[in-house]
């Protein structure tokens, strides 16, 4: 297979480059919101009790969160394209692997690997797209190819439970690896090799610290502990306040998840002519107004307002994040800064679940949205203080 060289790389060399990770992303993405609507009900047909439909989840998170920066560090070294077809040959085996799953600790364990198989596809391909993206553009490149994260999230779970309800679970699982074998076979045929940066991998102490990295650590873990207690609680306050059934609740997640994903090319070129801050601050200060007032609606519409404010405050603000990972990575290696940034993602999406769950037993369930909030609202000053308003005018 031919390299690429990003400096040299011809348009249609990065067109094959950009839609080949696109349908690898989207395709393991679409999988695993698949999945999401089966497990609890599969888990509970193994006789999982709530703890250990809590550790099916968790074990995908805390793999991932663990292998991602290992996998991106060493990509920047060894070449992205052999990590990312492995990791997705990985996937596949562990989504047949479900089907004859037949305990709690089966199950947990498959969904372990399978959280290390996909830290070797997501932050790695997205390391990919920086390489290649140039200079200024930065924004647009990574927002109009995050959307494959958010289009797949937004579709699997609709996906998952229509094949459940017509064809069975199993059909699902077998759908799930169908769908990342497509990927697997695209990028086999057309995704160039490409080695990264040179030298050896940047020691983590150095890029937790590096100052270019530190806005989007915290904004990382921010959003994820807002998105967690989104994804985790909203079922549970729309069917307690807001009197949603279960399928107008799905029917809100996906309209969030799926107005973030048709933001993201906009936004992202947005991120390329404003200052990135400001954008992260202005996303951020929809998010937090999003999920103060969540607690006093009732009924479907208010909840798709909602949704709409969540999707469009994570549409403004995650292009214009990774665009500054994007400008770092030059210096540091890509996958050394997307790995580790996504990393503070998975930590996010670990510990919100855990709080958020304390303060529902200690406080009420509302009380879950205004800390998530108030979380959010703390973070804003920091992201301020960092604009230039001369380039906001």
């Amino acid at each position: 297979m031919d390299s690429i060289d990003s400096s040299t790389g011809s348009g249609r060399d990065q067109r094959s480059v950009f839609t080949s990770l696109y349908a690898a992303v989207f395709s393991t993405m679409l999988g695993i919101g698949i999945v999401v609507p089966l497990l609890p009900r599969y888990a509970e047909m193994l006789g999982a009790s709530g703890f250990g439909i809590g550790m099916i989840f968790s074990s995908f998170a805390i793999s991932r969160a663990c292998a991602m920066p290992f996998f991106g560090r060493f990509s920047d070294v060894k070449g992205r394209r052999k990590f990312i077809i492995t990791g997705l040959f990985l996937y596949l085996v562990f989504s047949l692997l479900y089907v004859p799953a037949g305990s709690v600790l089966e199950l947990s364990g498959i969904r372990f690997f399978q959280g290390i198989a996909s830290a070797m596809v997501f932050p790695i391909a997205m390391a990919y797209i920086g390489d290649i993206a140039p200079k200024g553009m930065e924004g647009m490149y990574l927002g109009s190819f995050t959307s494959s994260l958010f289009l797949g999230m937004g579709f699997g779970p609709l996906l998952g439970g229509v094949l459940t309800d017509y064809a069975g679970m199993d059909t699902a699982f077998i759908v799930m690896a169908g769908l990342t074998g497509v990927a697997l076979v695209t990028c086999v045929f057309f995704l160039p090799e490409h080695s990264g940066s040179s030298g050896k991998p940047k020691p983590f102490l150095h890029l937790v610290l590096h100052p270019g990295l530190r806005i989007p650590f915290l904004y990382q873990l921010m959003n994820a502990f807002a998105n967690g207690t989104f994804m985790v609680f909203l079922p549970v306050i729309a069917a307690h306040i807001g009197n949603l059934s279960t399928g107008e609740t799905g029917l809100v997640i996906s309209i969030s998840i799926l107005s973030t994903a048709l933001l993201q090319k906009i936004c992202g070129t947005l991120a390329d002519r404003f200052d990135k801050h400001f954008l992260i601050a202005m996303g951020c200060i929809i998010v937090a107004v999003a999920l103060a007032l969540v607690p006093g609606f009732e009924g479907l519409f208010p909840y798709v307002l909602f949704a709409l404010l969540m999707g469009v405050g994570g549409g403004i603000s995650i292009p214009a994040m990774y665009a500054l990972v994007t400008i770092t990575g030059r210096e540091v290696g890509q996958g050394s800064a997307m790995g580790t940034i996504n990393m503070v993602m998975s930590i996010g999406m670990i510990l919100s679940p855990l709080i958020c769950g304390m303060i529902m037993d200690e406080i009420g369930i509302s009380s879950v949205f205004y800390f998530s909030a108030v979380i959010v609202i703390l973070s804003i000053p920091v992201y301020l203080s960092r604009v230039d308003f001369r380039i906001c005018r």
